[in-house]
């Protein structure tokens, strides 16, 4: 679902955080958010990290805060594997990349990998999904994946570049470790390195 609202008032300037709360005591959970100040074409991008938004709290937070990270956009490219059972309807994964700049080991922090016009994670295929407004990490080492969904998944290859170095950094799945958040099927993260 797609929520839109408007502020009006006094400009701001750039938006750096966004501060949501909530009194209803139904979870929810936001993945990302865009803002503009009005007449900009300057937008900031905020990712949720797995956090629910409710009043109830075994349920969630009542109150999240949400910074912006930085300018970078990242390409992420997921091949699934061609096992009869690889393929995933409730993954929901979400990545975490670190590099290398300088002395400095930067990580930038995805939303879910997700594109609610497809199907995403089938058997045999590669999605591509994009992420804007993230933390410029310089040469991409590693990701560390996560699952949040209630499924198992079993991917082949993930392939990452960010807009200022299309050189992409690859990370095989060489030992086959299925991700799922039941123990029983996978592990719900896996730290990758090239």
């Amino acid at each position: 679902a797609v929520v839109s609202t408007q502020s009006t008032g006094e400009d701001i300037g750039k938006i750096k955080c966004l501060i949501l709360s909530t009194n209803s005591r139904d979870k929810w959970m936001l993945d990302k958010a865009v803002a503009w100040r009005s007449g900009s074409t300057e937008k900031s991008y905020f990712y949720n990290q797995g956090t629910f938004l409710s009043s109830e709290p075994r349920e969630g937070v009542s109150q999240l805060k949400l910074c912006e990270q930085g300018t970078q956009t990242y390409y992420i490219t997921t091949t699934t594997s061609t096992d009869r059972d690889g393929g995933s309807d409730n993954i929901y994964p979400r990545l975490r990349i670190s590099g290398k700049i300088g002395k400095k080991n930067p990580t930038a922090m995805t939303g879910y990998l997700f594109d609610p016009r497809r199907n995403n994670f089938e058997k045999g295929r590669q999605d591509t999904f994009v992420f804007q407004g993230l933390t410029d990490v310089g040469r991409i080492k590693c990701i560390e994946i996560t699952a949040d969904g209630d499924d198992k998944w079993l991917f082949e290859m993930i392939e990452v570049h960010s807009q200022d170095r299309r050189h992409p950094a690859y990370f095989r799945n060489e030992q086959e470790v299925w991700l799922s958040t039941d123990p029983r099927e996978g592990v719900s993260t896996l730290k990758l390195c090239s």
